[in-house]
């Protein structure tokens, strides 16, 4: 099944106030347009601790995903969603007093509660509550925490979900390709997930070394697999500095150039024919955003923060989605959905 990530929807760009926006009906919109090109899912990341009772404006966040749950449903598409914490330097909501004397047991209670509020609310077929621990305990940034180790990301995993009422949700948990194999082959041997989940991200040699040990891992468990996220960031695995939670907000201004179409594509094909030949559940591109249009570089433009890189970004993506307009990166995944071979 392909889906992609909605970049509208997801937690990062969550605010106070967000019903009152245009957020709730851009988001909807690009839901229309998904479905118009042929996908037949949506993957929302939802973030902690967005939707617990003691988090300000929770009923407002939790109104705004019930709505995009509703339509992704009637349209018929399949809802995959990602538990995952805010990010501190891309998110506008103040979080870090929130996290603030979490610990390993705390932060899985309170992620259990909002896991089946998401069941509740949300209804996905699909929803992954650790998905990358090193991001995670990055986020976090609290000296009880430390998610890095996967006897640690077995505790949590099997807190959150145990007792949960699924409601026929697969629950499911995995790591990043650039982490050890080793942790998604101890969260299958030692929780009762549904699925592994993979980000793929970067595509390196080791990394892709790592998703075949993690694809085989799955397989001898008798697992499901989906794919979460993947893209094809422009980073070297050797150089770790340009990876991860510090260089976020840096590399979603990177991706938005049109000098990267051509590679961006390939990589859909590749992905798409892996994913397919080893049955995977769920395949989910993240950015949506480059589906309908990508801006054009500029040593100018780039000279801008990253805030303002994306804002313009977001200018020429409005113009697409008005007109109903398709990347050529688009346009291919619009391919690959409509042929199966």
């Amino acid at each position: 099944m392909l889906s992609s990530g909605l970049e509208t929807a997801n937690g990062n760009v969550m605010h106070p106030g967000v019903l009152a926006g245009k957020d709730l009906a851009d988001s909807i919109y690009i839901v229309h347009e998904m479905r118009s090109m042929g996908l037949t899912g949506v993957t929302i990341e939802v973030s902690f601790p967005l939707l617990l009772p003691s988090f300000p404006d929770s009923v407002e966040y939790t109104t705004f995903y019930r709505e995009i749950a509703q339509v992704v449903h009637h349209e018929g598409m399949t809802l995959t969603v990602e538990e995952n914490p805010l990010f501190e330097n891309i998110s506008t909501i103040p979080v870090a007093s929130y996290y603030a004397g979490l610990t390993l047991e705390s932060y899985a209670a309170a992620d259990h509660q909002m896991a089946q509020t998401i069941i509740n609310v949300m209804h996905p077929t699909y929803l992954s509550v650790l998905t990358e621990p090193d991001t995670y305990t990055a986020l976090l940034h609290q000296p009880g925490i430390d998610l890095n180790v996967a006897a640690n990301g077995v505790e949590f995993v099997n807190t959150v979900i145990g007792g949960l009422v699924s409601d026929g949700t697969m629950v499911g948990a995995g790591t990043g390709t650039w982490m050890d194999p080793s942790y998604d082959q101890v969260l299958l041997k030692r929780t009762r997930i549904d699925f592994l989940d993979m980000h793929v991200y970067p595509t390196a040699p080791t990394e892709l070394a790592n998703m075949r040990s993690e694809v085989a891992a799955a397989k001898a468990e008798h697992r499901s697999m989906i794919m979460s996220e993947c893209w094809l960031y422009p980073l070297s695995s050797a150089d770790s500095s340009s990876f991860g939670v510090p260089a976020a907000p840096d590399l979603q201004a990177l991706v938005t150039y049109s000098f990267w179409e051509p590679l961006d594509e390939q990589f859909l094909t590749t992905v798409v024919r892996y994913t397919r030949a080893n049955d995977f559940l769920v395949v989910s591109p993240n950015p949506v955003l480059n589906l309908f249009a990508y801006q054009t570089y500029t040593p100018a433009l780039a000279a801008k923060s990253p805030q303002q890189v994306l804002a313009s970004f977001g200018q020429v993506v409005t113009a697409a989605l008005t007109a109903h307009q398709l990347s050529a990166t688009g346009l291919t995944y619009q391919q690959l959905a409509a042929h199966r071979s």
